[in-house]
């Protein structure tokens, strides 16, 4: 089961893309047995913001095409939906929605989003 980077889901979003042809086709021949991790994710997640895209979609699309190891369907999707619609950093956005709901952090933006800041007391 092949990793897939961040350039193949662009690539297969983006028909104008030099790569979409490739990407469509190894898309065909390893339907169903690809995945990729977090990271690609976040890496979507700042692509699409800087592109005017909204991250919900490109997410739910590529959890449409590959298998997400070492994080959950709903983690990725949660942290779109920060970034979308809270109008989250994409870095604070993954934080929260991986935090199980505290998190040590000195960043106030975790309290808006209803996560519980532990230490804050320290500060």
């Amino acid at each position: 089961m092949p990793y897939a980077d961040t350039d193949f889901f662009i690539a297969i979003a983006n028909s104008d893309d030099r790569l979409n042809s490739w990407a469509i086709k190894v898309l065909e021949d390893y339907e169903g047995r690809i995945y990729t991790s977090i990271l690609t994710l976040v890496e979507l997640a700042l692509v699409s913001v800087r592109r005017g895209i909204p991250v919900e979609g490109m997410i739910a699309s590529v959890l449409s095409i590959a298998e997400l190891k070492g994080a959950s369907k709903s983690n990725a999707l949660a942290a779109a939906h920060l970034i979308d619609h809270e109008k989250t950093g994409v870095f604070d956005s993954f934080h929260a929605s991986l935090c199980g709901g505290e998190i040590i952090s000195s960043d106030h933006i975790y309290e808006k989003l209803g996560v519980k800041r532990t230490g804050s007391d320290y500060l």
